[in-house]
């Protein structure tokens, strides 16, 4: 296991990662302002959307998200090193707002809180076993590459976590580019995508890491389009969310379907675009994708974004449902 330099400074006491509650204020998002009934996206089915506002300066910035097996409660981690725990509130299935609203201190390996940018930059959050919140959960940082794993506890997922053993030419990653999307499979693999890295042919780098080690992977680049989450589905296909943004157009998103036949070491990932939205639908900086199974065989997915921690962007949960095949 390697374990890349973490200094702190010698005053820093470890800290009680206790949650705090938040006020959260939620208002409805309509994707197509212009036909509010619209509900067919692509491939997806547009249930319904918010938008999150909070005073707290800590708010924001969420880029990894993971959603309960029944639906009911979302777990997400920011930027700068927080959790973010919620009961989701739902009038006549459709997502209305957020309650019971809770943020806390992401924890290091020594048990304090993450507060520098370098070492909390979290981008993305997967669960050991899917739709368990309480952990093990695992977490992706950008700038000093690594992931931790937070297993249950006193704590619960607050607890003191321990260092995963990555692929060692992670080190080489793009400061602000290294592994934005990541997931389990139920075979025990973790898929992990780079944002920012590409090889000589312009794909983004990636891995399939298991038990016996890691073999490199590859997603087909599209456009400016950048990883930024995984989920697989029950039949083995892999869903990716991709963000892009340009000066011109604004922000962008699409959702990627890879067959799961496709995804062997050494491959390069691609597959058919199962929606693609642009800043005309009122989306900002799509990051974080969670995803469950409803009754009747649909997904149901949770979108949400990344605002960066500015006044000119939003906090948009989006909720859309993925018909059965």
């Amino acid at each position: 296991m390697w374990l890349l330099g973490i200094c702190f400074p010698l005053w820093l006491a470890p800290v009680v990662a206790n949650a705090e509650p938040l006020n959260v204020k939620s208002s409805a998002h309509y994707l197509n302002p212009e036909d509010i009934k619209q509900t067919e996206f692509g491939k997806l089915i547009y249930v319904s959307g918010i938008v999150l506002k909070s005073d707290n300066a800590a708010f924001g910035g969420y880029s990894g998200l993971l959603v309960s097996a029944d639906g009911q409660r979302l777990l997400a981690v920011s930027d700068k090193g927080h959790w973010l725990s919620a009961e989701l509130i739902f009038k006549d299935g459709k997502l209305s707002g957020i309650s019971g609203v809770e943020i806390s201190p992401l924890l290091d390996e020594a048990g304090r809180s993450l507060v520098q940018k370098g070492n909390a930059d979290s981008e993305s959050l997967t669960a050991e076993r899917p739709g368990d919140l309480l952990g093990p959960v695992y977490v992706s940082f950008e700038r000093n590459h690594r992931v931790l794993r937070y297993g249950p506890g006193k704590s619960g997922i607050y607890a003191k976590p321990e260092l995963v053993t990555m692929p060692p030419m992670l080190r080489n990653a793009p400061s602000n580019g290294g592994i934005e999307a990541f997931e389990w499979r139920k075979d025990g693999t973790m898929i992990a995508l780079t944002e920012q890295w590409l090889d000589d042919a312009g794909n983004h780098i990636g891995w399939m890491i298991g038990q016996s080690g890691s073999e490199e992977i590859r997603l087909r680049t599209q456009g400016r389009f950048h990883p930024t989450d995984l989920e697989f589905l029950p039949n083995g296909d892999l869903l990716i969310l991709e963000r892009r943004f340009t000066l011109a157009g604004g922000p962008g998103m699409q959702i990627r379907r890879v067959a799961a036949a496709t995804i062997q070491p050494g491959a390069i990932l691609d597959g058919e675009v199962l929606i693609n939205l642009t800043a005309k639908y009122g989306i900002d900086n799509m990051e974080g994708l969670a995803a469950r199974q409803n009754a009747t065989g649909g997904t149901e997915l949770l979108i949400i974004s990344d605002d960066n921690f500015s006044r000119l962007q939003k906090t948009v949960l989006l909720q859309f449902l993925l018909p059965p095949d």
